[in-house]
């Protein structure tokens, strides 16, 4: 049986000239920029995964809107 352990990290996103750009206040040093919405969740789950030391590729970092769930 898989035991999960969630927990709900807020990524304080901007939106500066034309492009993105996002912080991660529980996670010092994750800080995340794209063109697009898209890009920057993917930019977040990439520095979520690697503080972590989650594989990227992986499901364990999930972007719903502006909240990244580890679970």
């Amino acid at each position: 049986m898989n035991s999960w352990n969630m927990t709900t990290l807020t990524a304080q996103i901007h939106h500066e000239d034309g492009a993105y750009w996002a912080d991660v206040p529980d996670l010092p040093g994750v800080f995340a920029t794209g063109e697009t919405l898209d890009e920057l969740f993917d930019s977040l789950r990439e520095g979520v995964s690697l503080v972590l030391e989650e594989d990227a590729a992986s499901d364990a970092v999930r972007v719903d809107g502006a909240v990244i769930s580890i679970g």
